[in-house]
């Protein structure tokens, strides 16, 4: 694997890594203080988070296409 696709991947996982941990602090927020402003900004973080990953995953998925129609050098 090149180190383009490795970057790209790197890039589409640190969002997942973001989602994942303020999934949990939402949870635990509203379990423990039920603060629901605290809550919405943390989830309004994930849909961010969300639309990054997407954007990421956009680009391997052009870098992917590119590779396929360019002669192998």
């Amino acid at each position: 694997m090149n180190e383009d696709v490795k970057k790209l991947i790197h890039d589409a996982r640190n969002p997942l890594n973001n989602i994942s941990v303020n999934a949990e602090l939402g949870k635990l927020t509203l379990e423990t203080i039920n603060d629901k402003e605290k809550a919405m900004a943390i989830f309004d973080t994930i849909v961010n988070e969300c639309k990054r990953c997407s954007q990421s995953l956009d680009v391997l998925s052009s870098y992917l296409k590119d590779s396929k129609s360019s002669p192998d050098e």
